[in-house]
Order: structure tokens, then sequence, then C-alpha cells
């Protein structure tokens, strides 16, 4: 189940200047990349001597980074501080020409930054500097201002929670009333500690760990991911998900299927090096997709060979169009 070259060429057409909201925890996610050759004489640890660091805009601020390389215009609307870090992700985004009005500043904490020590390609230490919980009231008010008045311009919403306070029982509320006054979609990465925000959404975009503990039930083969998330779908009244399952692909349900089953989509990776940032590259080309009027199915196999590229890259990364009709180009010739 894949899309040829000439209907992914026709889609990513129509998702380009596309206007799509993000909603939720905006970050920096920092890298220090070094060699390893010695155990510390301190303690049993090995002695990371850092050869190069690089930063990237993460959370929700790489969704939109992802939506803004596939040619979509991203509303980013999210909180951080003007500090350090804040100012690196507001350069990051200036750089990629994404806009900055919709931002929120929150004095009261810092800008989140997750920050990876990186030893012989491979990933040894992560450090969160956050604080986290609920918004002040101001802050809270200018979340839900921000987000009616990008509202009133997206056709599409992506919420991109990470848990980190961005994404709360006020803003959801405001979520639901507006994007349903608007006839807008609502897509979600979810949480599962916030499960509850969720009710209503138009489809949510869990892993399967998160399907499974979304679900409280296993959801590792065809048939047990098939059951949990039909549960999932009932209890949350979704009217769509897509589950991404590593090696085996993804598996897409809808209510407006004509049948009970999940779509099954199998994997496009073809090597994998690194899947931070994966779960963002498949909601924003999901949600740009449908933004642009696609098909729930197109879009998912879209998602689908996006995702595939991307962890084939080193770190939180991003996709082009020029790379899926690339990839699109050698599927044909094979």
């Amino acid at each position: 189940m894949r899309l040829g070259r000439v209907e992914a060429e026709s889609l990513l057409q129509r998702m380009e200047g596309r206007k799509v909201a993000v909603l939720g925890d905006v970050m920096l996610d920092e890298y220090l990349f070094g060699e390893v050759s010695r155990i510390s004489p301190e303690a049993p640890v090995p002695i990371v001597r850092v050869v190069g660091e690089r930063a990237v805009l993460g959370g929700a601020a790489n969704v939109a980074a992802n939506l803004r390389a596939l040619g979509a215009e991203p509303l980013l609307i999210g909180t951080l501080q003007k500090d350090a870090a804040g100012d690196r992700v507001l350069g990051l985004l200036s750089d990629l020409g994404i806009s900055i009005s919709s931002l929120v500043l929150d004095a009261s904490r810092p800008t989140i930054i997750k920050t990876r020590v990186m030893g012989q390609q491979q990933q040894m230490l992560r450090i969160d500097r956050e604080e986290i919980g609920p918004p002040d009231p101001a802050v809270l008010l200018g979340l839900k201002t921000r987000l009616e008045q990008a509202l009133d311009e997206a056709s599409a919403l992506i919420v991109s929670d990470y848990a980190k306070g961005a994404v709360n029982e006020p803003v959801m509320d405001a979520v639901r009333e507006l994007c349903a006054a608007r006839n807008l979609p609502w897509i979600v990465d979810p949480k599962p500690a916030h499960k509850a925000l969720y009710r209503g959404a138009t489809l949510m975009t869990p892993n399967t760990k998160e399907a499974a503990e979304l679900a409280h039930r296993p959801a590792k083969t065809d048939a047990e991911m098939a059951a949990a998330g039909a549960a999932l779908m009932a209890e949350l009244d979704l009217k769509g998900l897509l589950v991404t399952r590593s090696e085996r692909g993804m598996a897409l349900f809808s209510t407006d299927a004509g049948h009970r089953a999940p779509w099954m989509i199998p994997t496009e990776a073809q090597e994998v090096f690194d899947v931070s940032g994966a779960g963002d590259t498949v909601i924003a080309a999901f949600g740009a997709a449908v933004a642009a009027g696609a098909d729930w199915r197109d879009a998912a196999m879209l998602a689908n060979a996006a995702a595939g590229l991307v962890v084939a890259k080193a770190g939180t990364a991003t996709v082009t169009p020029a790379e899926l009709l690339a990839h699109y180009c050698e599927q044909e010739a094979v």
C-alpha cells in the first residue's frame, strides 16, 4: 500500500503554502558529538571528548520545522522565555522563515532544552532542563488568544503534546470549541498521561507503546493492534487513529472506512539510524496532507514515506519534497 510518484507529486504541490497551526511544547534540542576512548577514573562512566555540537528545533517547534520543510506554512503556538535557549529557538525559527508572532513569552519558566550526548554515533545520555506544569493565568490567556487567531487562518491544527504544560485542560477546551466552530480537523501526537484531553479529536498518532498504554491492553500483533485501536477510537470518540509501529509500519483506523479492520501500511524505512523526532515528521506530513484535502490513506502513506527517510538521518531532522520525490522515483525504478 504505497503512493505512486505522480500521486505523491500532486499531493506535495497541493501542500505548498497551506497554513497549519501547531500547538504544543516548544523546545531546543542540543547535540554534543564526541569521541570515547576511556573510562573515567572518578566513576565507572565513559569520558566523552566533545568534538562538535549542534542545536535544532525540538518538540512542537520541530513539527513546525517539518511542515516548513514540506512546503507548508506553520503557525506555531507555544511558550518560551527570553533566555539564551529562547533566543536560539527564535533565531532557528527565523532562519527557516517560520513566524514567531503566535508564541507567548513565559517569564516564570525557562525555555525547555533537551541535550543529547553522542559518542561513537550512539546516544549515551540525555539531559533535560525544564520546569513542568500549567502556565500562569496571563500566559494561558495569551495561548488561547494566539490559538484563536491562528485557527482563523489555518486549514488544520496539530497538537504536539510533550506533557510539559502548553497542552492543558483550558487550552484543549478552547481547541474543541474553536475547531468545531470552524469545522477544522485537529490531529494529536499524544502523551498517555493526558488521555482525557484528547476526547473528540479528529485523529491521533500514537506509537505502539503509547497506543497500548492509552487503551490499557497489548498492541503488538496485528490482532492486538486492531482490538486496541478500536477500543481507543470508541472510548475517546475519535474519527481516526494512525499508529506508528516501527518495523511493522503503520495502522490506520477510520470511522469512515466502510469496514472495521484497520489499513496496515508496511514500513518504507530502508535504514534506521535515529528515531528522534520521527513522530514529529509523521504528524507534520499527515497534517499538511489533510490540510491540502488529501484522503487519509494517501496522507498516511505520505507520512509513512517521510518517516522512512527521516529515521535514516542523525538526530532530529526533516524531509523535503525533493527527497520524497526522489524516494518515489527510486521505487518506480525497482
